[in-house]
């Protein structure tokens, strides 16, 4: 099977707070909706919620690394773009992805990348960056050390609350 992000699109803002370490936390919970087509089929709405440190007081909400670009070809590919809402969440969510062993079981890590690509090319990224974004990261993620690999604790962070209006929780 194969999917295709037509459309991303968020709710609200997706407010970030960047740690000590680097890495990005999100302080106000929102959703993530992304059209995508499966296998070729008729487009249907997704909608990934998001859970902030608003969420539930005393808890750290989603965090992640953003890409994981090394600093060498950061001149090609931002790890961060704290303009780029998109951007960012191709990262994150692709990140989520891999920690869920693709949604808990709905989607192949190929099927994962090929989301984390549709996400940056409607960033704005062109085809060509987001392809190479996409190949470096079968090339160092695509192990299975990273499948499954949930070391920020985020596997439930992020719920996929509903596909086309129908309410999965």
């Amino acid at each position: 099977m194969n999917i295709t992000v037509k459309k991303a699109q968020t709710v609200k803002p997706f407010v970030w707070h960047t740690d000590k370490d680097g890495s990005h936390a999100l302080v106000w919970s929102s959703e993530l909706r992304l059209l995508i087509s499966e296998d070729g089929g008729e487009p249907r709405w997704f909608t990934f919620r998001f859970r902030g440190r608003d969420d539930v007081a005393g808890t750290p909400g989603f965090r992640c690394d953003g890409l994981s670009v090394p600093r060498a070809f950061r001149w090609f590919l931002p790890s961060w773009n704290p303009s780029n809402e998109l951007y960012n969440l191709a990262g994150a969510f692709h990140d989520w992805l891999y920690a869920t062993k693709g949604c808990f079981g709905r989607w192949s890590r190929s099927e994962c990348d090929d989301a984390f690509r549709g996400i940056l090319r409607e960033s704005g990224m062109g085809r060509f960056k987001a392809s190479t974004a996409d190949f470096a990261v079968g090339l160092f993620a695509g192990n299975s050390r990273h499948w499954g690999n949930d070391s920020y604790g985020v596997s439930n962070l992020v719920t996929l609350e509903s596909v086309e209006g129908q309410c999965l929780l």
